[in-house]
């Protein structure tokens, strides 16, 4: 996968199942960073207050760097949280968050069997969702004159830009997110278009992440 790219789940994806009487629960959910991914989390959690664990593994890129995490949730070390890092990074997934709920049924599993309904949870996610390959984003703050903003707006949408935010004030605020690829001709040309007078802020993080 080129490194302007990543493959992840289209939408959040729910699978459910049982194992000697423990009922699992796998949730998974696209996040655009680990802040997203945390708050994926916590609300799931919530959504299951009474259930005996909520392990979770995450692979997502914040600051231009890809982090991954896993949490075991008071299972044995290794037995919940890994196994789904580990399998979101065999079927080279980031950008993704997933959460393995368990009740447990009153049978211990043992290492091996904790290690296999947990790897099932995100498993059974990605196989019953959308896989799909999205562009990673690059995220601006561009000031620019009344005058200037017609071209900038034509420029973003030339180079498949979103604008996320538009503020008019003294002069014009957008944030925008561009496609990696494209960020430096934009630069470029919005030096061009603001003639120099232009400001271009560099966002480390998504807007509200």
């Amino acid at each position: 996968m080129s490194k302007y790219r990543y493959r992840t789940l289209r939408r959040e994806v729910r699978a459910r199942f049982t194992v000697k009487g423990s009922r699992f629960i796998g949730t998974a959910a696209p996040a655009a960073g680990e802040k997203a991914a945390q708050s994926f989390i916590e609300r799931i959690r919530e959504e299951f207050p009474d259930a005996t664990h909520h392990a979770h593994a995450y692979r997502v890129m914040e600051e231009g760097a890809l982090v991954e995490r896993s949490f075991d949730a008071r299972e044995p070390a290794g037995t919940a949280g890994l196994p789904m890092l580990q399998l979101l990074q065999g079927r080279n997934l980031s950008g993704l968050a997933v959460v393995g709920t368990r009740y447990f049924g009153g049978v211990k599993l043992g290492i091996g069997g904790l290690t296999r309904a947990y790897r099932q949870c995100a498993r059974d996610c990605i196989d019953g969702g959308e896989v799909v390959v999205r562009e990673r984003l690059r995220y601006v703050r561009l000031l620019v004159s009344y005058e200037e903003i017609g071209a900038l707006l034509r420029l973003l949408e030339s180079l498949q830009g979103e604008i996320i935010s538009t503020e008019y004030g003294a002069a014009v605020t957008v944030i925008a997110a561009l496609p990696h690829r494209a960020a430096e001709t934009a630069r470029k040309r919005f030096d061009e278009i603001s003639r120099g007078s232009g400001r271009w802020e560099p966002l480390q993080k998504p807007p509200g992440s």
